[in-house]
């Protein structure tokens, strides 16, 4: 990478915030407004059966999750370049290589699973700081606007709260090897199970959130809960930290089961009126 191996100077810091923000920008409004289109407008009616909440927001707000987002890119990209600024500086070490060979497949695997660990775990911690009463109202309020969130409301973060979903790749990449390739795999990763987890609609089983082995795996039902009901469910990837630490709303599992079983209901009487915005 070109960037990577520029000198330090304005040119170079202004080249890397530049590739970051055009990276972002790129990669999100895409890939949420395709899905956005799909299921929020051409095949609304077709995918109605895995929805889980039936009414659709006020258009305003989606429009709102949609500004807010950019807001959050900007900051993303304003944490990666102090980053790397601070590490050509020589004030932080660097754990980023680029040739696989250098450490090989099964640990780029590894580094792999390390940092979805590691970010699972402090997306937890730091969602559950952001819903504390001292701080919910100035930061993480700004997402909680979308009680009925769309794909688009992803990265609907106040800058606060944008500055604490982006940080943890600080450390990390600074004191775990970690394959260049792998690590942009994983924001990409991480991005899209966002995305999804805001979609509205639910496409796994009924019986899911409530199995031995798949409970441990999170759905957009859990997400789209924690939406409606604010304090609870915080959790990323995985039902893990919410088990442990009993922070699932009681109502998980059961309501899962019957936005679940709404899909075999409407396959016995199919709805066919048609769904759009609130006024």
């Amino acid at each position: 990478m070109a960037i990577n191996a520029c000198d330090f100077g304005w040119e170079c810091v202004r080249n890397f915030g530049l590739f970051q923000l055009s990276m972002n920008f790129i990669r999100y409004y895409p890939l949420a407004g395709l899905a956005f289109f799909i299921f929020w407008v051409w095949k609304k009616g077709y995918f109605e059966k895995y929805r889980i909440q039936k009414s659709f927001p006020k258009w305003e707000k989606v429009v709102y999750e949609i500004k807010q987002s950019a807001v959050t890119m900007v900051m993303f990209s304003l944490v990666a370049v102090v980053s790397f600024s601070l590490q050509k500086l020589g004030y932080l070490p660097r754990a980023l290589y680029f040739d696989i060979s250098e450490r090989g497949w099964a640990y780029a695997i590894l580094s792999y699973i390390l940092i979805t660990v590691w970010h699972e775990t402090w997306f937890y911690w730091a969602h559950r700081l952001m819903h504390h009463k001292k701080v919910y109202t100035f930061v993480h309020a700004i997402h909680h606007k979308s009680v009925n969130p769309s794909p688009l409301a992803a990265y609907n973060f106040h800058w606060a709260e944008a500055f604490l979903e982006a940080i943890y790749v600080v450390p990390f990449i600074s004191l775990v090897p970690i394959h260049f390739g792998v690590f942009i795999f994983h924001t990409f990763y991480a991005m899209v199970m966002n995305i999804w987890w805001h979609l509205g609609y639910e496409f796994f089983p009924k019986g899911w959130a409530s199995n031995p082995i798949t409970k441990w795996i999170n759905t957009s039902t859990h997400h789209n809960l924690h939406h409606q009901k604010f304090h609870g469910n915080y959790s990323l990837y995985f039902n893990f930290w919410d088990r442990i630490m009993g922070t699932n709303f009681p109502n998980y599992e059961t309501y899962f089961d019957e936005v679940a079983a709404k899909k075999e209901d409407y396959e016995k009487n199919p709805i066919t009126s048609e769904i759009g915005f609130a006024k």
